[in-house]
């Protein structure tokens, strides 16, 4: 085990895309741990658009503080424990943020959830559709109901929430539009993940493609962007 510990912290508030300086590279003893603590080291991380929006204001979480580790979500495996929950070798995934090294504290207000290990499964599953991805495309879909014969149409839909959804829809009897950003996503989610249309929301007629793919309307939207595109004039 290494005796330091790198952590990017966010020292600027990016205005548009994250440029170079944003995030600072910091090296540190790692800590020691203390009894109802447990040390784990990270050994992969999720990288997830929602970490730009943490990084300048307040949202379902508060704002990312000047000079804090900057959160994300990891898989990390127990190096060292005097937690009650955890022993050496356990694996867990959570909120380990952009580091190397993590302390768990029996008091932390977010737990961490250990995952077991699945044969011939890679652990990056963990942080995919075995993942916070996974779970918000299968309770979302929970809470959409969706029925034989309903249309679908899942925004982003060739990204990791979007790619799941589409696939619980096909699964449910839906018919499912899609919406995504190139050709080449929309023919992966198509001739792939078998989506029944797929839509490239960059081609000028795309909201004329839409309605022609929707002719009996749209019974579920599963919006993972935020704007107009299931809006029909």
């Amino acid at each position: 085990m290494s005796n330091t510990n790198r952590q990017l912290r966010l020292r600027n508030r990016p205005k548009g895309l994250l440029a170079p300086g944003d995030l600072q590279l910091i090296e540190s003893p790692v800590p020691e741990i203390k009894d109802g603590q447990a040390l784990a080291r990270v050994k992969y991380l999720s990288i997830d658009p929602t970490m730009r929006v943490w990084m300048v204001a307040d949202t379902y979480v508060p704002i990312v503080p000047i000079g804090e580790v900057m959160p994300a979500i990891g898989f990390a495996e127990i190096a060292e424990s005097h937690h009650p929950d955890y022993k050496k070798g356990d694996r867990v995934t959570g909120l380990t943020g952009l580091q190397e090294y993590v302390i768990l504290d029996e008091s932390a207000k977010r737990p961490f959830q250990k995952v077991p290990k699945i044969p011939f499964v890679s652990d990056t599953v963990f942080l995919g559709v075995l993942g916070i991805n996974g779970l918000t495309a299968f309770f979302g879909m929970e809470i959409a109901a969706p029925k034989k014969g309903d249309t679908l149409v899942v925004s982003a839909a060739a990204g990791a929430t979007g790619s799941i959804v589409g696939q619980i829809g096909k699964i449910h009897g839906c018919r499912v539009v899609g919406i995504a950003g190139s050709d080449d996503k929309c023919s992966w989610i198509t001739k792939d993940l078998g989506f029944d249309t797929a839509i490239n929301y960059k081609h000028p007629d795309w909201k004329e493609k839409l309605t022609a793919a929707t002719p009996n309307g749209i019974d579920i939207d599963f919006e993972n962007v935020g704007g107009k595109s299931c809006e029909k004039s």
